[in-house]
């Protein structure tokens, strides 16, 4: 198992909201441009949503997420697993179904794969204990129960990393402000981690206070905007946002949507922070958004946030959420000596239910999965959070794809 520690290529998405007063909003009102757009839903997307992946806070179909309770025998057979692996002295890179065995649990997280996929978009599988792990374990068995879930790992950083830390240290001297933003105790409005197709998170610890998960629906917010505001649905699935792809080079960025609707189903890609401009690049030429932009942005995250479900999680729960249909955000935490908020994330996909993505959202997606991964050789699954904080150079959005980077800023 590799065990080398490093940065990932993460921003906070600050500035548009602090969440502590968001958890009882009030209702999304009609803008004053909602004259300007017709009622009608962009070309190609349904007039509403329906099925098990519309929940909604406010609406009459509840927040029902899967859960899969590991029973005494299911953690004797992972732990029969996790000891195989170990036995055959591979590399996290090749945990997979083959090289971790789950005869009997495996068929039930097949399911939670079709649910992620089919039903609500979110599972949770709880009953292991981190605590009686090492961390190297820990990490085998997240991989190891996460490949029946989605059997291909996405590269989260131009460096190679297939996991990342989510964690704020103490001992860090490096100020918040030049961290990224899941590697400080702030708040995360509403985002969706670009280029993703599952998002697994494996809780190993909880905060002290604060730092709850909230997750919203899109096709819940797609219909309540489709009622209220409508000419912000025609804002976000035009195809015209620049989407930052690159920090050199002649293409810095593309222009995307944000919502897209495919073989039925409705597909959304958006993290702000990754969205006009970067302040790091001076003079690079991305657009400014234009008025009508931000705030279609403003409203889907009201709108996200009236529609808000707290993720029922807790410690030892991996959590794996359609990041295609679903947003999520995250509240302002503290840790304390015996409590420190520890998340491990990975991107997945699994070939056998995975959606179909529309061509114009497909650049974060190709450098996550596609042509572009398959470049980087050295993949790595640091077990461990990083002991010293290294100030990228560049930061690149809260959860958002790799941007290229230069050999000097790879030293960095």
């Amino acid at each position: 198992m590799t065990t080398d520690v490093f940065p990932t290529v993460s921003r906070g998405l600050t500035g548009l909201q602090n969440r502590a007063g968001y958890h009882e909003p009030e209702p999304p009102v009609p803008s004053s441009q909602q004259h300007e757009a017709p009622a009608q839903p962009p070309l190609g997307f349904p007039t509403s949503i329906q099925g098990p992946m519309v929940w909604s806070g406010r609406g009459a179909v509840s927040f029902d997420p899967q859960t899969l309770e590991l029973g005494p025998t299911d953690v004797i057979e992972v732990e029969q697993a996790l000891k195989r692996f170990l036995d055959l002295e591979l590399d996290g890179d090749e945990v997979t179904r083959e090289n971790f065995p789950l005869p009997v649990l495996g068929p039930k997280l097949r399911d939670c794969a079709a649910g992620i996929h089919r039903g609500s978009g979110v599972c949770i599988v709880r009953g292991l204990t981190p605590t009686a792990y090492s961390a190297e374990d820990n990490t085998i068995i997240f991989l190891g129960l996460a490949s029946y879930i989605g059997g291909q790992r996405g590269v989260q950083t131009s460096k190679g990393a297939m996991l990342t830390h989510v964690y704020e240290s103490s001992s860090w001297t490096s100020p918040r402000e030049r961290r990224h933003g899941i590697h400080t105790n702030g708040s995360l409005p509403f985002h969706s981690d670009m280029g993703c197709e599952i998002l697994a998170i494996h809780i190993r610890d909880c905060a002290a206070r604060g730092g709850g998960t909230y997750v919203a629906s899109a096709a819940a917010v797609y219909n309540a905007m489709m009622k209220t505001n409508p000419w912000a649905v025609h804002t976000l699935a035009k195809h015209n946002w620049p989407v930052q792809v690159s920090r050199r080079g002649t293409s810095r960025f593309v222009l995307a949507p944000l919502l897209g609707f495919q073989s039925g189903n409705l597909v959304i890609s958006v993290d702000p922070n990754r969205i006009g401009p970067h302040p790091a690049v001076a003079g690079g030429g991305i657009p400014d958004l234009l008025p009508a932009q931000r705030e279609a942005l403003a409203l889907l995250q009201q709108t996200a946030t009236a529609q808000q479900q707290r993720l029922p999680a807790r410690q030892g729960d991996m959590v794996f959420i359609n990041n295609w249909n679903t947003l999520h955000a995250r509240d302002a935490y503290e840790d304390d000596k015996t409590a420190t908020r520890h998340l491990v994330r990975l991107w997945l996909r699994d070939s056998e239910f995975a959606w179909e993505i529309p061509e114009s959202m497909r650049t974060p997606w190709e450098v996550s999965f596609g042509a572009r991964a398959k470049k980087i050789i050295n993949r790595r699954y640091p077990v461990e959070p990083m002991p010293e904080y290294m100030e990228p150079k560049f930061s690149n959005g809260s959860a958002a794809f790799i941007m290229e980077e230069s050999d000097e800023d790879d030293e960095a």
